[in-house]
């Protein structure tokens, strides 16, 4: 019949899975890129919080200047690992395992948005006593961290309360993993956001990079064994839970592997 438009050639089965093969490599990179980007740009945004207090305040005493200075110099380190762990060759799925001092990272993560000006936020901490190490990549738990606390930030309208916990998990009396959970009262999600946030670029922002922190936080944890869990309600709050193995001391793991 005239004027009909001509049926388009169907693509066979085995040449579509093909062609999504091809695809995911290039899929991962943008991602991985796009996720160095936004953490770089978090802790320029620090850096520069923190010289902006001390350039506004001239006559602030050194011992004041000092520390706020130091957490500007720990922010833009931390960018400089994220570059040379890029530019070493190491793809982002396969960084290096270590034996990780969670409480190390996590008041490393506090003195830096401590320095941010956010009067809104409060930050706590709370870890529980004898935290075993976590077995991970260190520079990819605080990027970790440093999103989620971000990510809680922008969900806060005011009087806003972040607060940050560390847990032994334990098998049998033995340390086996470490739970990080982050909690906010901030706006929440709804069940349809949640199902999709940690798709690749999904986001509710209006602007800005949305859509990377929190896949990128999904695949940290995939990476190193563990697994993440969100809670969330509308107008209650989210809470974000982290399940990282514990880097468990030869001596212990003999012990969990007796009879």
């Amino acid at each position: 019949m005239r004027g009909e438009a001509p049926a388009m050639p169907r693509i066979p089965p085995s040449e579509e899975k093909a062609m999504k093969l091809l695809q995911a490599p290039c899929e991962h990179a943008a991602m991985s890129m796009a996720g160095i980007v936004h953490d770089l740009g978090n802790l320029i945004q620090i850096a520069t919080s923190a010289i902006g207090i001390v350039s506004r305040t001239p006559d602030m005493p050194a011992v004041h200047a000092g520390p706020i200075l130091a957490r500007a110099r720990c922010s833009l380190e931390q960018a400089g690992a994220i570059v040379r762990q890029s530019l070493g060759g190491l793809r982002d799925h396969a960084t290096a395992i270590d034996h990780t001092n969670v409480q190390a990272c996590l008041a490393d993560i506090a003195a830096l948005i401590e320095t941010m000006e956010t009067p809104e936020l409060v930050l706590e901490t709370a870890v529980t006593a004898d935290l075993p190490e976590a077995r991970c990549d260190p520079i990819r738990l605080r990027r970790a961290l440093l999103n989620l606390v971000f990510n809680a930030r922008d969900a806060i309208l005011e009087n806003g309360l972040v607060v940050v916990e560390a847990r032994t998990i334990r098998r049998d009396r033995l340390p086996i993993g470490v739970e990080i959970r982050v909690i906010d009262n901030g706006i929440g999600m709804s069940p349809a956001t949640i199902a999709r946030c940690c798709d690749p670029f999904f986001t509710t922002k209006p602007d800005g990079l949305g859509g990377v922190g929190l896949p990128m936080v999904d695949r940290f944890v995939r990476d190193a064994g563990g697994e993440m869990a969100i809670e969330s309600a509308p107008g209650i709050g989210t809470t974000v839970t982290l399940r990282l193995p514990a880097a468990v001391p030869p001596q212990t793991l003999s012990q969990e592997l007796e009879p």
